[in-house]
């Protein structure tokens, strides 16, 4: 990889698994959830992200999700190829779709994305099985 380079990059997901399973519920106090999530990735960055969320819902149905998690993205990049772990921190509303930060964690990566680090955000519409990445990604 290239010492230091700084690279903005957006690609589109598209989720095309997602199993859920709930793990604790409380009366009064909402459910904690996992969901085991594939994502198609497309864009700049082409590949597959295998995703793992704990999930906190809310007891109003019409209520806002918090989610975190991690996900292996493998895949390819320009010309290079490897895989890296990103962390989500997010939530998702039923009426303005989810909203996460994102990190791509320090010492995940492998193939030409060792060394990689960066930070950025997720963006999906409600209703919709897909959204964006746009990512701010540093190489070397």
């Amino acid at each position: 990889m290239s010492a230091h380079i700084v690279v903005a990059l957006g690609c589109a997901f598209q989720t095309r698994q997602w199993q859920e399973q709930s793990l604790l519920q409380t009366e009064g106090a909402g459910e904690l959830k996992r969901a085991s999530i594939v994502n198609e990735l497309t864009g700049p960055l082409t590949g597959e992200g295998r995703l793992e969320y704990q999930l906190l819902y809310p007891t109003s149905p019409d209520g806002d999700v918090i989610f975190t998690g991690f996900e292996r993205v493998t895949g390819t990049w320009d010309g290079l190829s490897g895989s890296f772990v990103l962390r989500h921190d997010g939530v998702y509303s039923p009426t303005a779709g989810a909203r996460a930060a994102l990190q791509v964690l320090s010492g995940s990566g492998s193939g030409d994305f060792a060394g990689l680090s960066g930070e950025g955000r997720l963006a999906a519409r409600a209703g919709e099985r897909g959204g964006e990445y746009t990512l701010m990604l540093k190489r070397g």
